[in-house]
């Protein structure tokens, strides 16, 4: 018993010591009552819906102790406890720090001593820390401009003018780089790049291009003329484009590029072809430059995007020097220069033996700031013998075949010993871009699932030898309708290859619309779709067969069907059997133009192919607008806009009425019959050669 006692004893005197230590910590009070001073603030700025953070720091070491995201929710009008001494009370509004249209950024900071049992109060003012730019395009200016826009950039971001742009830019202060782009009447485009050293904050710049009176002096419009408002910040510039009296803004510099910008050169360029720039200025140059963008420029020879040809590293003048490219030594003042490229078309390589571009910028800026700029593309192509592609399907081939000459042209094949030959026809032959002789031989009756080797001669070159082996026909599950489970077209049930809109159609309280029955072209069984009419809240639904799944959507029943499964194989064509008693089209409104005179309901079947992107790349379909009694065939040739991707998804639909999955929100608004009726039966996908599906 007395050790407890003691026990108790000593912990009370713990805590008295600990309450004593927390109780020599020295506290007074803080109120913050910010405010902002929105002077410069546009139209588009309400003063209520800027939000405004206090952050309160330590004023020796600036760490924040308290931080409220926002002043007026997060703070408001209670004290803030905080241990003697003083403070930086910072509070802004929100901001990226990134230039920006209407969204200026206010800030504001007030040093506070906080004394021991006193409140004390900041009144911290927050004013603009951005520079403020606007622009206007004067009457003037438009006359003798088809075109007009201003760029203005600093190290905060890149904001651009359009024509009509009436919101104010923000910008961290700082240089402000102004390119002004113009298209003359004439049609010719160049641009004009000023800057405006050292803005502030709080500085508003109107910024005015025009170009005054048609000037008779081709110096006007040289530079801004400034005049400042000291009581506003407001910063008038004013910019008079030059407009020359005898050819009205299209005394820019000139850039003449011969023989041509576009070169298309062989790797053993023959040393006959020429490329140069020539540049000239009425009024002199301040500034030629060229922008490099490729691999062997960038990557290979280490060269900067952009180079300065009147202010560059000794080292770098060398570079170019080495690889073929002749410049003028002054470049400053100078009205007529030249860059001569025609050393580099002897050694710009291919880039891992394939065609490759080069491009190179020129760029020049004449004395009044106008700058234009063209650019040179180099593609250099293989020195071609014969190149041969293959291209295999599952029972033909395509081999696209490059080479030097057009004449004597022969593949010879052979996928099981036997050889086969086939004679190209010269005048199938074309010249393509790169000068060079190509053709397309199909290879037709292969088998699928085959190695094939072939050769391929033209005139006197040596043969070009190489193989290729043909793709698979991915089996489709039940393309025969012979199987089904409930209210599936599977016999894995909802689960498996097929779908239709039957579970839907049940939670509407309608019995299925899409049915097995035992009317059949061929087996014991086919499908049967019916269009239902009053049906709850879709109002109808068409009866429907795809390839995909079925999740019901109340909310938005236009995505409850998704279409589409793995599929890897490149049929040609669909085939397969239908029946059709179309109803008369009373219900909806909406069709395609092609139908939109429709009376009757149409029923419709049709396929598509998508890579792995989700491009389509095959797609085919087939309409009936007839009443057909008797089981017919109908034959769908699946056209393809690609003929090298292979497909990752296929989707197969067929539906009792066109337009019965047309909505808008929970309403089928498609034209259609109610009791329309389609019968389907004994699908086939085809993979031979089709020539309807290439052209």
């Amino acid at each position: 018993m007395k050790s407890y006692i003691y026990y108790l004893f000593l912990m009370l005197i713990v805590l008295a010591s600990c309450e004593e230590k927390e109780n020599m910590i020295e506290t007074g009070y803080l109120c913050v009552n910010p405010s902002m001073d929105y002077s410069l603030v546009t139209k588009a700025v309400e003063s209520d819906s800027l939000q405004m953070s206090i952050a309160i720091c330590k004023a020796a070491t600036g760490d924040t102790v308290k931080y409220f995201e926002n002043y007026k929710t997060d703070l408001g009008n209670e004290k803030i406890t905080l241990a003697v001494g003083k403070y930086h009370v910072k509070a802004g509004s929100p901001h990226s720090g990134k230039a920006a249209f209407d969204k200026p950024f206010y800030f504001g900071i007030d040093t506070i001593d906080v004394v021991k049992y006193t409140i004390k109060e900041s009144e911290v003012v927050c004013t603009l820390a951005n520079v403020k730019v606007t622009v206007n395009y004067s009457d003037m200016l438009k006359k003798f401009f088809t075109g007009y826009q201003a760029t203005i950039s600093n190290a905060s971001g890149e904001l651009t003018f359009e024509e009509d742009e009436k919101r104010a830019g923000y910008f961290t202060p700082g240089k402000l780089n102004v390119t002004l782009n113009l298209i003359n009447n004439d049609g010719t485009a160049y641009k004009i790049v000023k800057e405006i050293p050292d803005t502030k904050a709080r500085e508003h710049y109107r910024l005015t291009f025009s170009v005054g009176e048609e000037p008779d002096d081709p110096e006007a419009g040289g530079d801004f003329d400034i005049t400042v408002d000291e009581e506003t910040n407001d910063i008038e510039c004013t910019l008079n484009v030059p407009v020359f009296t005898d050819d009205y803004g299209r005394n820019v510099p000139k850039i003449a590029i011969e023989p041509q910008k576009i070169l298309s050169i062989k790797q053993s360029n023959p040393g006959d072809a020429t490329l140069a720039v020539n540049i000239s200025s009425k009024v002199g140059l301040q500034l030629l430059a060229l922008k490099f963008s490729s691999h062997y420029f960038n990557e290979e020879k280490g060269l900067p995007e952009y180079i300065d040809l009147g202010n560059m590293d000794p080292a770098i003048r060398s570079s170019l020097e080495q690889i073929g490219i002749a410049m003028p030594t002054d470049i400053s003042g100078g009205t007529d220069k030249e860059i001569n490229f025609s050393n580099l078309l002897n050694s710009i390589p291919l880039l891992e033996g394939k065609k490759t571009t080069h491009s190179i910028i020129v760029l020049a800026r004449d004395l009044l700031g106008q700058q234009v700029e063209d650019t040179i593309s180099i593609e250099v192509r293989p020195n071609v013998a014969v190149l041969v592609e293959a291209n295999p399907w599952s029972r033909f081939a395509f081999l696209t075949i490059t080479a030097g000459s057009k004449e004597n042209i022969s593949v010879t094949y052979s996928g099981d010993g036997s050889e086969q030959t086939i004679n190209i026809d010269p005048s199938t032959v074309f010249v393509n871009e790169d000068g060079d002789y190509q053709v397309e031989c199909l290879i037709p009756d292969l088998d699928k699932n085959t190695s094939y080797t072939y050769s391929v001669i033209v005139d006197v070159e040596t043969p070009t030898t190489g193989s290729f082996e043909t793709t698979d026909e991915p089996f489709v599950p039940n393309l025969d309708f012979e199987d089904w489970k409930d209210i599936y077209p599977n016999k894995e049930g909802e689960s498996g290859f097929w779908a239709t809109g039957n579970k839907g159609v049940k939670t509407a309280g309608k019995s299925p619309n899409t049915t097995q029955v035992d009317d059949c072209q061929h087996g014991a069984k086919a499908v049967r779709m019916e269009s239902l009419g009053d049906v709850m809240l879709a109002g109808t639904a068409a009866g429907n067969l795809f390839v995909g799944s079925f999740n019901i959507n109340m909310s938005n029943p236009a995505s409850s069907p998704s279409f589409g499964k793995s599929y890897k194989g490149r049929p040609t064509k669909l085939t397969g059997y239908y029946k059709y008693d179309p109803a008369d089209a009373t219900y909806g409104s909406y069709t395609d133009d092609e139908d939109k005179d429709m009376t009757k309901d149409i029923a419709d079947i049709y396929i598509w192919l998508k890579d792995s992107s989700g491009k389509q790349i095959g797609y085919g379909r087939f309409n009936e607008k007839k009443k057909v009694e008797e089981y017919k065939k109908f034959e769908i040739d699946i056209k393809y806009t690609d003929k090298v991707s292979i497909p990752a998804t296929m989707a197969i639909v067929a539906t009792s009425s066109k337009y019965g999955g047309v909505f808008s929100g929970t309403k089928v608004i498609g034209k259609m019959g109610i009791g329309s009726v389609l019968f389907v039966d004994n699908f086939t996908l085809s993979f031979e050669y089709n020539e309807k599906s290439f052209k």
